[in-house]
C-alpha cells in the first residue's frame, strides 16, 4: 500500500512537471512570435522611413539645388556607411538631366563628388534660380537611382 501511495504521489509529481514546462513552451513560443512580428514592424518602417528621405522630393518642380545637394549627401551617406560599391543592392546613384557641364563633373554620377564639386554645382545652378524635377527609381522596395531634370534655369 506505501508502494502504491509512492506511486501515485510521483505520477502527480511528473504529471504537474509536465504541465509546467508544456506552458513554459506555450508561452516561449507565444513570446517568440511576438518578438518576430515586432522586429518585422521595425524594418518596414524603417524601410518607409528611408524611402520617405528620397521621394519627398519627387513630384514637384520647384526643387532647388540645395534639394539636390542634400540628396547628394543622402546618397553618399547611404553608400559609404553601408560600404556599397556601384552595382550593390542598395546602392544609390544621383543624376542631373539637362543641366549644365562642369568640368570634372560626372552629372550622371553625382554620389562620388567631393565637398569641391557640391561647391561648384551650387554656384553654378544658386544664383540662376534652377528649379528641378525630381524622378526615384525604386527597385526591390529600396532606391536605386535619383535623378533630377533641370526645368528652369536661367542665364
Amino acid at each position: 500500500m506505501e508502494n502504491a501511495s509512492k506511486a501515485l504521489i510521483i505520477a502527480g509529481g511528473m504529471l504537474i512537471a509536465l504541465m509546467v514546462a508544456s506552458l513554459f513552451v506555450y508561452l516561449f513560443t507565444v513570446y517568440g512570435n511576438n518578438a518576430k512580428e515586432m522586429y518585422a514592424k521595425i524594418y518596414e518602417n524603417q524601410k518607409t522611413e528611408a524611402l520617405n528621405e528620397y521621394t519627398k522630393y519627387e513630384g514637384s518642380n520647384e526643387n532647388t539645388i540645395y534639394d539636390v545637394v542634400s540628396v547628394i549627401n543622402k546618397a553618399q551617406d547611404n553608400n559609404n556607411s553601408l560600404n556599397l560599391s556601384p552595382g550593390d543592392r542598395g546602392y544609390i546613384t544621383i543624376g542631373i538631366i539637362g543641366g549644365v557641364s562642369i568640368s570634372g563633373i560626372n552629372n550622371a554620377n553625382l554620389q562620388n563628388v567631393s565637398n569641391e564639386d557640391i561647391a561648384q554645382l551650387l554656384q553654378a545652378y544658386s544664383d540662376n534660380g534652377a528649379r528641378f524635377t525630381c524622378n526615384v527609381t525604386v527597385n526591390d522596395e529600396m532606391v536605386s537611382a535619383v535623378s533630377f531634370k533641370v526645368d528652369h534655369y536661367s542665364t
